[in-house]
């Protein structure tokens, strides 16, 4: 019977035994990576605290846009941008990506996800952007915020403007959670969150959206955030003793701002918010009104007889407006002495220079404030019906809501004055169009108040009246009070005779159209008053502004009982400033005569004589309005002569969308990028030609060091702060080629008892070996020996520096490289001495009697002036060429070992 094979642990006698299961490296699978990296994102609690921070600030400074927009829309909209701000921050921090990469994302998400999130129109299946989305996205990231300004608050929360507050949630979460992440500073982080909350108050409205929250919660929290990153930075000194200090310090810093915030501001001269300066008061809306024609010349195309017909035609139908509500079209409250014009700004009867409202931009809801009942009712045009650019509307309107095919088209064309309640669309309304309108209205009294606080001014020059005074005095001579006055005059009025020119050959030619200053002096100084609601409702106004109460002529219409507007229902009003802000009526049934008073023929004979010949009827065409302002001979000029058509290729706005879209977002954008690269490079290049030739021969040697330890910091790789110069050579050459590999033991190999060691195959040189231990050598024998070294030595130092420069950057990829091209982190010294380039600058340099001597440069190694004499004498000097570094090893290595 044999005997058994003997076995152990390792396997049969004689056989190899299979390495251990620990010993095999198996590699991680593609889902254990993925998991790995997913667990890097999960946030530590520091994280968290400083996104629950950022919300909360970021927030508190979105509620800025609370007066601005209408509705919530706007709030839901901007958190979601706040939170994908955060996640996208959170991501690039934690796998330490450059801020350009941040940036870049932040724009592919703004681009990729406003749409749906937030303007959420022009989509592809209800979620996917198209062309059109990205370029209203990209206006509204630009100019948008100008539209904003100059738009009437609040504006809807829908549409592109709902692209403004996302971008500002979304960059604000990302600049200010990132800044947090990257930088350890406690006061660091307020940066951005003060300059949002800045932003968001001079982009918003004069009323405060919220000032408790945005100023005493902005301030409690801003507080609360810089003390626990003070305290997380810096821990306590002496077994906790400094937290008590840093408790109680805190603590008084949030009483005084509660006692600040809630108790003191309020009294606070400004609080009020009348002394509230933001943006939207100083910019001016660029749409200038007076260049289209006063509606009021044109008032005979609707009167008969008349070469228009609009006399018995359908203008507009009107649904829902009740009986005896009437329709404006325009308010005229500026007179230049040849028509009644609405101005770019509304007059409210302070002089010649306005100082109201302009025509802005409006959505479906508009802020106004005034008396009567809400109405709603349904404007529509009909065939061959109303074609102007002033829109009928009616009260004071708060809502304007427009249908029809070319809807979306008259709401982004619509200015509108909340002042005067008057709307412009340059591009007309047309047959088909329809619009409702939510406003507050009045009926139309048939008696006029016997008392009225009227207010004092006026809103023309009224200088340029006294031929109205021989008319007011016999009128007003036996009435007191100005309002009682002006009533006085209407009823005069209704003894005069009414007259639309009559037909062709008819003895009422003679009285002409028009309310220039020359007719309504023959108007006013004729035996009897004849004319129409224009000559008589612009006499009225002149007359009121003459009297010193501010009045302005009203164009509208009141519909007939089937809600119909035709030309005959078409009339001029006025209406006078009451001294609390507000307007009374004076309508035409008021001070115009009935339609069925002729004028006198044998008295119209007599003023024919005196006028002249007779002047053919008027044309149905608008006559165009003279513009307002200073300007008025320029404005006159152009006019006549219009500008030519300028196609300078050189102008922007004569450039396709695409092309000025290529070149101020893509093109622009990376010039801007290139110029700050290169300036960057610019300046690392002039350091490193200073450091090469500026100072003594060892100086430069040393600078020379501090050059390829400058060029790691960029790189980011990490290096022996305190460490000689070689220490930093070693650690470079570890870091780019890994550990030296560990010399084999004899137990493990079996030398100690004998056993034959097989020779040991020479260790693989890398690839491309950095030789930077044999460069520190050569260094430091420069530096320490006894005589300086010759400028053919450094420059053949030089040329070993740029040389080692170029084989550290090859080890690293693309993005490093840009990364390492574009850090500013070695123009800042973090050396504990001191920071800034002063300091640097004296540990690089070879001055005598300073505080710091030759030796002591970035490169860590120690000594003085004497101990460098004295560790030089050991050996003797050798020179250092441009051969290679290991030739220049064993010259240093002549020199005794390193100090």
């Amino acid at each position: 019977m044999s005997s058994p094979t003997p076995t152990g642990p390792a396997g049969p006698t004689g056989s190899i035994s299979a390495p251990p299961p620990s010993a095999l490296v198996t590699p991680p699978t593609v889902a254990e990576r993925l998991r790995t990296q997913l667990g890097r994102l999960r946030p530590a609690v520091a994280h968290l605290v400083d996104a629950g921070f950022t919300l909360v600030l970021v927030g508190l400074a979105l509620v800025g846009f609370r007066t601005t927009f209408f509705g919530l829309g706007w709030l839901w909209v901007g958190l979601a941008g706040l939170a994908l701000g955060l996640l996208v921050s959170h991501v690039t921090a934690t796998f330490r990506a450059p801020g350009v990469v941040t940036l870049l994302a932040v724009a592919a998400a703004y681009l990729l996800l406003g749409g749906p999130v937030a303007v959420r129109e022009d989509l592809l299946v209800g979620f996917v952007p198209s062309g059109q989305s990205f370029s209203t996205l990209v206006h509204m990231a630009v100019p948008g915020w100008k539209e904003l300004l100059t738009a009437l608050p609040p504006v809807d929360s829908e549409g592109p403007y709902m692209a403004l507050p996302f971008l500002f949630g979304l960059v604000g979460a990302a600049l200010t959670y990132g800044v947090a992440r990257r930088w350890p500073g406690a006061v660091t982080a307020l940066v951005a969150p003060v300059l949002l909350l800045v932003a968001s108050i001079v982009l918003g409205t004069l009323t405060p959206a919220a000032v408790l929250l945005q100023g005493a919660v902005f301030a409690l929290v801003a507080i609360g955030w810089t003390a626990l990153r003070s305290n997380r930075n810096r821990p306590a000194l002496q077994n906790g003793a400094g937290r008590t200090t840093r408790a109680v310090t805190t603590a008084a810093l949030l009483a005084a701002a509660t006692v600040g915030g809630f108790f003191v501001g309020p009294h606070l001269p400004g609080a009020d918010g009348t002394e509230r300066t933001v943006f939207r008061s100083a910019l001016v809306p660029p749409f200038d009104v007076t260049q289209y024609s006063s509606p009021l010349a044109g008032f005979r195309q609707y009167t008969e007889p008349n070469g228009a017909e609009l006399f018995d035609k359908t203008l507009l139908t009107v649904k829902g407006l009740p009986a005896g509500v009437p329709v404006r079209i325009a308010a005229l409250d500026t007179y230049d002495g040849f028509v009644w014009g609405a101005g770019t700004f509304a007059n409210d009867g302070t002089g010649d220079v306005p100082d109201g409202t302009g025509f802005r931009k409006v959505g479906s809801h508009i802020a106004a404030e005034g008396t009567g009942d809400p109405v709603t009712a349904t404007v529509s045009v009909p065939a061959a019906g109303y074609d102007d650019v002033w829109l009928p509307t009616f009260g004071t309107v708060t809502g304007l809501e427009f249908g029809g095919p070319r809807g979306d088209q008259l709401s982004d064309d619509l200015r509108f004055n909340v002042d005067t309640n008057t709307g412009v669309l340059p591009e007309k309304l047309q047959a088909g169009d329809t619009y409702t309108v939510s406003a507050l209205a009045e009926k139309i009294d048939a008696r006029l108040p016997a008392e009225l606080d009227v207010a004092d001014g006026t809103v023309v020059d009224s200088q340029n009246l006294t031929f109205l005074d021989d008319k007011i005095a016999p009128w007003t001579d036996r009435v007191d009070g100005q309002w009682q006055k002006v009533v006085a005059v209407a009823k005069a009025m209704q003894d005069g005779a009414y007259t639309d020119g009559g037909a062709p050959g008819d003895y009422q030619n003679v009285f002409l159209p028009g309310h220039s200053l020359r007719r309504m002096t023959q108007f006013m100084k004729a035996t009897q008053l004849a004319g129409n609601d224009e000559q008589f409702a612009a006499a009225l106004a002149l007359v009121a502004n003459r009297l010193g109460v501010p009045a302005r002529v009203v164009l509208g219409a009141e519909p007939d009982a089937a809600g119909v507007v035709k030309g005959k229902d078409v009339h001029a009003w006025v209406e006078v400033a009451k001294a609390d802000g507000s307007w009374q009526p004076i309508y035409w049934k008021q001070f115009v005569p009935d339609r069925n008073k002729k004028p006198q023929q044998l008295i119209q004979k007599s003023e024919e004589k005196k006028t002249g010949a007779q002047v053919p009827p008027p044309s149905a065409n608008n006559p165009p309005s003279v513009l307002q302002g200073p300007d008025q001979a320029q404005n006159a000029t152009q006019l006549k002569n219009p500008p030519k058509d300028d196609k300078n290729p050189l102008d922007p706005d004569n450039w396709p969308d695409w092309l000025r879209y290529l070149v101020f977002f893509l093109v622009g954008p990376a010039l801007v990028l290139l110029l700050v690269y290169g300036a960057i490079r610019f300046a690392k290049w002039l350091r490193r030609r200073r450091r090469r030739t500026t100072g003594g021969t060892a100086g430069r040697v040393s600078s020379g060091w501090r050059e390829v330890v400058d060029t790691a910091r960029d790189l980011r790789i990490p290096l022996p702060v305190k460490g000689t110069r070689l220490e930093q050579a070693r650690a470079l050459e570890e870091h780019v080629h890994g550990p030296a590999p560990e010399k084999p033991s004899p137990v493990v190999d079996g030398a100690l008892m004998g056993a034959p060691v097989p020779p040991a195959a020479p260790p693989a040189a890398p690839a491309t070996s950095l030789a930077l231990v044999p460069l520190a050598a050569s260094a430091n024998g420069h530096v320490f020996d006894v005589t300086e070294p010759t400028a053919e030595e450094v420059d053949a130092f030089w040329a070993d520096v740029e040389t080692a420069r170029r084989r550290i950057r090859a080890e690293q990829g693309f993005w490093q490289k840009v990364r390492g091209d574009v850090s500013l982190r070695t123009f800042r010294d973090h050396l504990p001495s001191g920071a800034g380039l002063g300091p640097a600058l004296a540990r690089t340099s070879r001055r005598q009697g300073g505080p710091q001597q030759p030796g002591e440069g970035t490169g860590g190694t120690r000594g003085t002036r004497g101990a460098r004499g004295a560790r030089g004498a050991r050996g003797a000097k050798a020179g250092v060429g441009t051969a290679a570094p290991a030739a220049t090893s064993a010259r240093a290595a002549r020199k005794g070992k390193d100090a």
